[in-house]
C-alpha cells in the first residue's frame, strides 16, 4: 500500500526519523527540526506537534491562544482558556476532582493529589497536569511518586521506573539499611528527610557542603562514594546542561570517574 500524500517523500520520512532522534519534529515545508510544542514553523499563536493520525508521524500546527483569541507566548500553553507557563505548578492547583466544601465550591486537588504534577503538553499537543518525569516522578494510576522512594510499594521496597511510563517495585531496604535508598548507580545513600513531602526533585549532594560539587570530589582508597554524598529534596528547577561537571567523584589514585 502506497504512503499517504503527506508521507510520500522518502527524504521527508527519513528526516522525520532524524528529528525524532533529537526528540524533535520535522517541519513539512522546510524539513527543519523543531522542539515539539514550540512555535516552530507555524504562524503566531500556534504550536508545532506530531500528527497522531499520520502514518509517518508528520508534523502539524495547532492553535495556542487564550479564550479571547490572544496568542500565548512561546513558553506558554493554552489551558482552560488561559495562557499558562509550561511546567507550571500553580496551574495544576485546582485541577481535577476535589473535595466539596458544602458551599458549592470545589477546593480542587488536595496536596497529595497535586504533588509532582506540572502543566505539560505531550507529543501530540494535548495539555494536562501530569507527573513530571523530568523531576523524577513516576505516575501510578494518576498519583505521582518520587522514584527510589517507597511510594505504593511494600515495606522494604522502593518504586523504580520501568520503561517510559511504567513502574515496578524493587527490594532495597533490607540491603541498604535504615534511612538509605538504592540510587540509580546501585549504591545506597542516606536520605535527608525534612518531614514535608518532596514536590521538587531528589538529587545527590556532597555531605560536607550540602551542594552538588562544581568540580569532582577526590575519593581516597579508604573512602566510599556513598559516605561522601547524600540524597535530599531540591527545588523544582532542573539544572541546565553544562552547569555542573559531568563527573561528581573521582578515584584519587586512578582518576576513574566513580559518580556521574
Amino acid at each position: 500500500r502506497p504512503w499517504p500524500e503527506e508521507c510520500a517523500l522518502k527524504s521527508y520520512r527519513n528526516r522525520i526519523k532524524q528529528c525524532f532522534k533529537q526528540l524533535k519534529v520535522a517541519d513539512r515545508g522546510t524539513f527543519e527540526c523543531f522542539e515539539v510544542n514550540s512555535k516552530g514553523g507555524c504562524e503566531e499563536g500556534n504550536r508545532m506537534v506530531v500528527d497522531e493520525n499520520s502514518e509517518c508521524k508528520t508534523s502539524k500546527c495547532i492553535e495556542n491562544k487564550d479564550k479571547n483569541g490572544e496568542p500565548c507566548h512561546e513558553e506558554q500553553l493554552a489551558y482552560n482558556g488561559v495562557c499558562e507557563l509550561s511546567n507550571s505548578k500553580s496551574a495544576c492547583k485546582n485541577t481535577g476532582l476535589g473535595k466539596n466544601t458544602g458551599l458549592g465550591k470545589n477546593t480542587g486537588l488536595g496536596k497529595r493529589e497535586r504533588l509532582g504534577k506540572r502543566l505539560q503538553a505531550d507529543l501530540f499537543g494535548k495539555v494536562s497536569c501530569r507527573c513530571a518525569l523530568d523531576l523524577g516522578f513516576v505516575d501510578v494510576d494518576g498519583t505521582c511518586y518520587q522514584e527510589y522512594q517507597q511510594g505504593p510499594c511494600k515495606a522494604g521496597q522502593q518504586i523504580s521506573r520501568n520503561g517510559f511510563q511504567g513502574w515496578k517495585c524493587v527490594n532495597t531496604t533490607s540491603t541498604c539499611g535504615p534511612g538509605r535508598i538504592r540510587w540509580s548507580d546501585g549504591r545506597c545513600y542516606q536520605v535527608e528527610q525534612s518531614g514535608e513531602m518532596c514536590d521538587g526533585r531528589y538529587e545527590l549532594y556532597e555531605v560536607t557542603t550540602g551542594e552538588y560539587p562544581m568540580k569532582p570530589v577526590n575519593v581516597k582508597d579508604t573512602e566510599k562514594v556513598e559516605d561522601l554524598f547524600n540524597v535530599k529534596c531540591t527545588s523544582a528547577c532542573v539544572n541546565s546542561v553544562g552547569t555542573f561537571n559531568p563527573c561528581a567523584a573521582l578515584a584519587e589514585t586512578t582518576g576513574e570517574c566513580l559518580l556521574k
